[in-house]
């Protein structure tokens, strides 16, 4: 009896286990490592300013999670004035072998007739603003945090994708930006979850015929 138990408690645990793998978990503690982790941050804005992507402040608004400042930001220096901003924040690769889901937050800091603008999108690799399939331009809510959440087919064995944020937008009129918790998770495939579940179904098969001898 207790053998059997142990098995279920381990079969529920591999179900558990399944559930997804952790591939990024980014809370921007301090952007100052993040490039020797793989992370590019490339601001190609025209003309570039006086900043680029900086550690967030506590002072314009606090962090979705973690320390007060624990975010990266950008904001209008990024370009010069009346220039353009292009800046951009790229993760490490990623295995793309299986589906993935991948999530992060955005926070602009509201300021009357101004507004903050990023698009993102993935690469199957590459680390060129070439390389990358963008979506649409949003514009960042000011209210509170944002969460955003994007799905990865599978592209099989052996494949990699980078995920990028681009903070975009006339100079002129953008002021502030925050990037939070960003993670990338991996999905089980269906058939993973269907086996796991049998071998517990027949755990419970069996449990149900000795009950009735």
């Amino acid at each position: 009896m207790f053998k059997k138990a142990m098995t279920a408690l381990a079969l529920s645990a591999a179900l558990a286990g399944a559930h997804s793998e952790v591939l990024i978990n980014e809370g921007f503690d301090n952007i100052s490592t993040l490039a020797s982790a793989g992370w590019i941050l490339n601001n190609a804005s025209t003309p570039k300013g006086t900043t680029d992507w900086f550690q967030g402040g506590a002072n314009i608004f606090t962090a979705q999670a973690g320390e007060a400042n624990s975010y990266i930001a950008g904001n209008y220096n990024n370009a010069a004035v009346g220039g353009q901003i292009n800046n951009w924040l790229i993760t490490p690769t990623f295995s793309n072998a299986t589906a993935l889901q991948l999530s992060f937050y955005a926070k602009a800091d509201a300021a009357d007739g101004l507004a903050d603008l990023i698009s993102f999108g993935a690469s199957t690799g590459g680390s060129n603003a070439a390389d990358f399939s963008m979506g649409s331009v949003v514009t960042v809510p000011t209210n509170d945090w944002t969460k955003y959440t994007i799905t990865f087919a599978a592209h099989g064995a052996g494949s990699v994708a980078r995920f990028a944020i681009n903070y975009t937008g006339a100079a002129d009129t953008a002021n502030y930006v925050g990037i939070d918790t960003l993670s990338v998770n991996a999905v089980p495939e269906p058939s993973s979850w269907l086996m796991l579940a049998a071998g517990l179904g027949g755990l419970g098969l069996l449990r149900k015929r000795k009950a009735a001898r």
